[in-house]
């Protein structure tokens, strides 16, 4: 079994959180087969290190949490705080497979999204 955990960074405000909730809502109607947990890497719950204990106790026989930033570049969360965090959650769940993905990066769907952005103001 294999669930997938959302990291965005998080933010002490509120609406910003809720967004964020949505996002993961939408991402568990997608991905409707799998377990799909939304958490943040700090200044919101739930955090990083919560979230995967939930996951591990929700799902016996788990055998791999794929983790996906929710950060749109490479910066020094993706590429030091977080992998350090799953290096502490490797150590406690030897058993778990954990994997990182990539960041939304310079995606042309990211692209699409803000020219709409812009054609809503022109």
């Amino acid at each position: 079994m294999k669930a997938v955990m959302i990291v965005g960074h998080g933010s002490r405000s509120l609406k910003s959180q809720e967004e964020f909730k949505k996002i993961i809502e939408v991402m568990k109607q997608k991905l409707a087969h799998t377990k799909v947990y939304g958490t943040n890497m700090e200044l919101a719950e739930p955090l990083m290190e919560d979230t995967i204990d939930e996951i591990v106790k929700e799902n016996s026989g788990i055998s791999e949490i794929i983790v996906v930033p929710f950060f749109l570049f490479e910066g020094m969360h993706i590429r030091k705080d977080i992998p350090e965090k799953l290096d502490e959650f490797r150590e406690k769940y030897p058993d778990i497979k954990i994997t990182f993905g990539r960041p939304l990066g310079a995606d042309p769907m990211i692209a699409e999204v803000l020219t709409a952005r812009v054609n809503e103001m022109l």
